[in-house]
């Protein structure tokens, strides 16, 4: 059969880390080390020890649509996406051009000529 690691054999047996841990140091379950340090466990030995292995149910099923389903479904949502998005973009951008226009910009004054501040007498009097 098939070597599993731990982390494998915790989801086919449904026993937690402990309890698999303590088994092989007890002698229970029969393990084999990898180079790495990590152990692998034949599925038999889990078998062997705790019965019927727990079956991932997602696998066993067929969940995916057919491509061409899913694919037009996607595709046609994405387009209507894609055009309300340009229709929000060109609003903003004639919001912009009339903020643009709205702004206030003050005329520059006409008096430019400055004067010191002991000749402004000279000139209220003229």
């Amino acid at each position: 059969m098939a070597l599993v690691t731990v982390r494998q054999a915790m989801k086919l047996t449904g026993k937690a880390r402990s309890s698999l841990y303590r088994d092989m140091a007890k002698g229970r379950v029969s393990y084999r080390s990898e180079v790495d340090g990590s152990r692998c466990i034949d599925t038999s030995e889990l078998i062997r020890v705790y019965g019927e292995l727990i079956r991932d149910e997602t696998s066993s099923r067929d969940t995916r649509r057919p491509e061409s389903e899913t694919g037009n479904e996607v595709i046609q949502e994405l387009v209507s996406e894609i055009k309300m998005l340009r229709d929000e973009v060109a609003g903003l951008r004639v919001e912009m051009q009339e903020m643009r226009r709205l702004e206030h910009k003050p005329e520059p004054s006409l008096s430019t000529v400055s004067t010191k501040w002991w000749q402004r007498w000279r000139r209220i009097s003229k």
